[in-house]
């Protein structure tokens, strides 16, 4: 049990569970350590307050670091009207042992608090600007939208972030970006703010990691080469994602200035897979209307792992009947199984056509013969 006071005389943090937890973590020593003891006593300080501090408990360590930053009083004001997020918090706990005494040479943790402080700043004075408006000015699509990608998506990528921070190991997940944007429902339009936070933060790894910023080797000293190899891959990993979810944004929005009565009948009886059953994929079938009258579709057998190409026999293109599709060249359509789908999908949902023959000639396996059956297993994943 954690005792209710947080803070003893002497300013430092009660540590009520210390023979687990340790004492707060101090710097004195600082001097006489080297980097990698540094970067642990860094570690176990975000842990411990984690552990005893509230997000409430940040704001008298945030105000005094803001005062010795030069910030001013209108500043602390803003910020204490804040969202008590992951942004808040994480900024709290490194400006706690900056204000303890930490070092930081290259001026990266303080960094990393300037840029939390006046992205939370930012957001506040927009939600000023927002509260001053005449009540019957409603906010517009964008800025709801714009509200919910920052509170569904973007604070669980600073979550995310957080956890990084605390495993310096490769040993490390990612969200399921898709499923959050799912959630809200995003359209394609919103999500460049997702893009851009992923893109900044590959970049700094990135450059820690090839070494061409010395700011940033120093700062992310206590990662190894794996450590950061492990956080570029997922957060390529992440920008993938969002591209198939933009693909299948587009895809729907299309479908529903198609939709015709006489093609509602064709795919009346048509079987198939909506939405990947694998994680790794994160697929959604477009709307099987836009298959009448395609010159070209893209199917997907998940069971099989099988991407099936059928090309139109004339220019009336493709048709459904039943649960097959009909009026495809049987000499030009084929079928080839993936090896790795997860590195062909996503050209097949955004690329162009031409940037998608490329990718399908350069798979080593054999083509077969597409018989234009769609069943339960299989997705369609796009048409042209």
């Amino acid at each position: 049990m954690r005792k209710s006071r947080k803070f003893l005389k002497n300013g430092f943090v009660a540590a009520a569970d210390s023979k687990f937890t340790g004492e707060e973590p101090t710097w004195q020593d600082a001097a006489n350590m080297s980097e990698s003891e540094l970067n642990s006593r860094f570690t176990r300080g975000l842990n411990f307050y984690n552990y005893y501090l509230d997000a409430d408990d940040y704001v008298d360590i945030l105000e005094k670091f803001m005062i010795n930053q030069g910030y001013n009083k209108n500043h602390v004001k803003l910020l204490k009207k804040a969202p008590r997020n992951p942004e808040f918090t994480t900024a709290g706990k490194i400006a706690r042992m900056i204000n303890m005494g930490m070092p930081d040479e290259h001026g990266i943790h303080v960094k990393t608090i300037r840029t939390r402080i006046d992205n939370l700043l930012a957001q506040e004075r927009n939600n000023a600007q927002t509260e001053q408006k005449v009540a019957t000015n409603k906010p517009s699509v964008h800025d709801i939208m714009s509200e919910k990608v920052r509170t569904e998506v973007l604070c669980e990528l600073e979550g995310m972030l957080d956890e990084w921070i605390t495993n310096t190991t490769a040993n490390i997940n990612k969200i399921n970006i898709v499923n959050a944007l799912k959630g809200i429902n995003a359209p394609a339009s919103a999500l460049k703010p997702v893009a851009e936070w992923i893109t900044r933060r590959k970049d700094e790894y990135t450059e820690a990691h090839d070494k061409t910023d010395p700011d940033l080797v120093e700062g992310y000293s206590y990662l190894s080469k794996p450590a950061l190899r492990k956080r570029i891959q997922l957060l390529d990993s992440l920008l993938a994602d969002l591209d198939l979810y933009k693909g299948s944004k587009k895809a729907t929005r299309k479908a529903r200035a198609k939709k015709t009565k006489s093609a509602d009948k064709l795919i009346a009886r048509l079987k198939y897979l909506n939405n990947s059953s694998n994680d790794d994929y994160n697929l959604t079938s477009i709307n099987p209307i836009l298959l009448i009258g395609a010159q070209t579709a893209f199917l997907f057998n998940e069971k099989y792992r099988r991407l099936i190409v059928l090309k139109a026999e004339g220019r009336d293109g493709l048709t459904v009947s039943g649960t097959s599709i009909k009026n495809f060249n049987e000499n030009e359509s084929f079928a080839i199984s993936l090896r790795k789908p997860g590195n062909v999908l996503p050209d097949i949902v955004t690329k162009t056509e031409t940037q998608i023959t490329k990718v399908i000639e350069s798979l080593t396996t054999k083509k077969a013969k597409a018989n234009g059956r769609v069943n339960e297993n299989t997705l369609i994943l796009r048409v042209l």
